[in-house]
């Protein structure tokens, strides 16, 4: 059986939710043992790269220039996959898509990108609108001639599939069940102390970054609204609408902003409703991190929203996007019951959203594409 081994083209190795799903993909879809993960950057601070090197995944960096990359990427990029006799080069990610795309042309070998969103509202809604179209354009003119396009949500695939005629495969994205968990690291008590928080209190949480399309500041007004006693709303991340909507409501009793964090889960594992305001996503990592810790969930009404909760119907409730009024009348009606009801049904192990089941669907979409591993 022909070997073909694979090479996962990103653009480093941060803690974000991609990165981590990569990983996953690696573990669970049998290629582990036949690929390389190449980065065209250097780490920054705050890097999974261990949790790679501890799996035993190779990992090995370009070291280019964020900048000028372009201009000797794609000859480097080349030249790794000759070297290494790599067939496949699977990427995410606008830089790594559009110059894995070159590559490969030029390598004459397979390039799979597993798209996370829909370029037009993500670029535009995380930069200066006129630079995200521009961006989008160069990534939509690649997309649209990559033979193994995926998907990480039926919305996104829809959506593709609609504005632009590409074929495309949907793989749902799935969260680590052995690190997002139920069980707890410490009391309620003792977290609730160590944070300000009152232990008697409900604890609503988003983890979502402050840019533009989370809307943020919406799912803080509404609190504020709500107006409710013995409830606390933690906001975890950071990005360039943090210090406004900081300083905004800091001093309302009740709202903790507590930046990036590395523990997550701890946070998670002791609140009791997570909220996302979103207008726009792929199949969000931290609404599944967050049902997975036993969260029930408030949504916007966007599709990949929906997408999940289709198959969870009964661990969260929709409002209708940018309505503050809405999403007000949500947080003052989450009964203790109603806590209880969707706490209990938060498990994630019957549904799509595993690892271990994305990963087994990446398997054989590598077999069906003639991908052996």
């Amino acid at each position: 059986m022909l070997i073909n081994k694979i090479c996962f083209l990103v653009a480093d190795l941060r803690a974000v939710g991609p990165t981590r799903q990569t990983l996953n993909i690696i573990k669970y879809s049998g290629v582990k043992e036949n690929c390389v993960v190449l980065t065209l950057f250097e780490e920054p601070d705050e890097t999974l790269i261990d949790e790679y090197r501890k799996e035993e995944i190779p990992v090995e960096c370009l070291c280019l220039n964020r900048k000028l990359f372009f201009f000797n990427g794609i000859s480097k990029i080349v030249s790794f996959c000759k070297e290494k006799s790599i067939s496949v080069i699977h990427s995410y990610g606008v830089k790594p898509d559009i110059i894995g795309h070159l590559a490969a042309k030029k390598a004459g070998i397979k390039h799979i990108i597993t798209l996370r969103n829909f370029p037009k509202e993500d670029l535009t809604g995380r930069m200066t609108p006129w630079v995200g179209k521009i961006i989008a354009q160069f990534h939509l003119f690649v997309l649209k001639r990559c033979k193994y396009l995926i998907a990480c949500s039926k919305t996104i695939a829809d959506k593709m599939a609609a504005a632009y005629g590409v074929n495309i495969t949907p793989i749902q994205n799935g969260v680590d069940t052995s690190l997002f968990t139920m069980g707890s690291h410490d009391s309620r008590k003792e977290f609730c102390a160590e944070f300000g928080a009152n232990d008697a209190s409900k604890i609503f949480i988003c983890t979502n970054s402050f840019i533009p399309r989370k809307h943020n500041d919406e799912i803080a007004q509404a609190f504020v609204a709500a107006d409710m006693k013995n409830t606390e709303l933690f906001f975890l991340g950071d990005g360039p609408l943090l210090d406004p909507i900081k300083k905004q409501y800091s001093n309302v009793s009740g709202i903790h902003f507590m930046g990036k964090r590395a523990d997550v889960v701890r946070f998670l594992q002791n609140s009791d409703v997570f909220i996302s305001a979103s207008d726009s996503e792929g199949l969000p990592n931290a609404v599944l991190e967050a049902l997975a810790c036993g969260c029930s969930v408030l949504l916007s009404d966007i599709p990949q929203h929906y997408e999940i909760l289709g198959s969870l119907p009964q661990c969260g409730k929709v409002f209708e996007l940018h309505d503050i009024t809405a999403l007000t009348s949500l947080i003052k009606s989450m009964s203790e019951s109603e806590f209880s009801q969707l706490k209990i049904s938060g498990s994630l192990m019957g549904s799509p959203f595993t690892m271990e089941k994305m990963g087994f669907v990446y398997g054989e979409y590598y077999k069906q594409n003639g991908v052996e591993c």
